[in-house]
């Protein structure tokens, strides 16, 4: 993907996450009719383990966690090797 496109994207995707934190109501209903568990107590649980602070910025511990999985997803052989960048920046 051009450079471009894949910052477009980025944004895109932080300013859903940041608008989804902001109105934490605003997608209830989509995630109703797609979850297992109705109760809506166990539907954030469920939505805070996979959304939260790294959703919308990695931080330093969160590069470092991406960086190490990488490293050893290619040293068990489950990546090729590769010289490409992780992150956008």
């Amino acid at each position: 993907m051009p450079l471009e496109v894949k910052e477009t994207l980025n944004t895109i995707l932080k300013e859903s996450v940041e608008f989804a934190f902001a109105n934490p109501k605003s997608g209830l209903e989509f995630i109703r009719m797609h979850a297992q568990e109705m109760s809506e107590e166990v539907m954030y649980k469920h939505i805070e383990l996979y959304v939260n602070k790294y959703s919308v910025e990695l931080g330093l511990e969160g590069r470092n966690a991406i960086t190490k999985m990488f490293e050893k997803a290619q040293e068990l052989g489950f990546i090729p090797q590769s010289d490409k960048k992780i992150f956008l920046s």
